[in-house]
């Protein structure tokens, strides 16, 4: 649902001329929370002992759910607190009278933060190391965006550049450890790798 909206929001955007409508965007990037807290409060019923996707990549459970309605709250509370601060794009208008206005025209912090959420989600449900390096990394290119919307601020530039920086150097360490477990074990499961240090712990108290 999420995924489908933020492809929704993207096209609208791209065939849109105004840059003025961020509170609509905000408004919908709510409803379309609220609709996935519906969503999952109906699906705690029918997912009761846990259902593997994707081949073991992702494990939905109730705990799963429980969080990701969690989420979806603090999000709302995030983008209904920042509907009239971080949309803000403060000018002087001189042409008239010497005054100062607000416009409102970034447009894309509903969509940056519906990425972010969508990379959350994933690592919640993840099970698997391979899917845990790409939850990470679709929520980590979310922040990198977010930390530089700002983009005539030196500083804001400056934080996301060190912030992309960081978070490629902390990706190969992430690949580094995923290779070497793989290199040792053969899998990448959770699953796998729990029941391979469990047979490992019973034939050392074996010995």
């Amino acid at each position: 649902m999420i995924i489908i909206s933020i492809l929704s929001l993207l096209l609208s955007n791209a065939v849109n001329v105004r840059r003025d409508i961020s509170i609509l965007y905000n408004r919908i990037a709510i409803l379309i929370l609220v609709y996935c807290i519906l969503n999952d409060i109906s699906s705690l019923t029918v997912v009761t002992k846990g259902i593997g996707l994707h081949g073991g990549l992702l494990l939905i459970t109730n705990i799963t759910q429980i969080f990701h309605i969690f989420l979806f709250i603090v999000s709302i509370l995030i983008l209904t607190l920042t509907n009239l601060v971080l949309n803000k794009f403060v000018y002087y208008n001189t042409k008239i009278i010497n005054k100062m206005g607000e416009q409102f025209k970034i447009i894309e912090y509903p969509l940056i933060l519906l990425f972010i959420i969508t990379g959350a989600i994933f690592l919640m449900s993840t099970n698997d190391l391979v899917s845990i390096f790409l939850a990470i990394e679709l929520q980590s290119y979310g922040l990198y965006i977010l930390s530089t919307i700002y983009r005539n601020s030196e500083l804001s530039t400056t934080g996301g550049l060190m912030y992309f920086l960081l978070g490629g150097l902390s990706s190969c360490f992430i690949l580094l450890g995923t290779g070497l477990i793989y290199a040792n074990s053969g899998s990448t499961s959770l699953d796998g790798l729990y029941i391979i240090t469990s047979i490992s712990d019973i034939s050392s108290t074996d010995l």
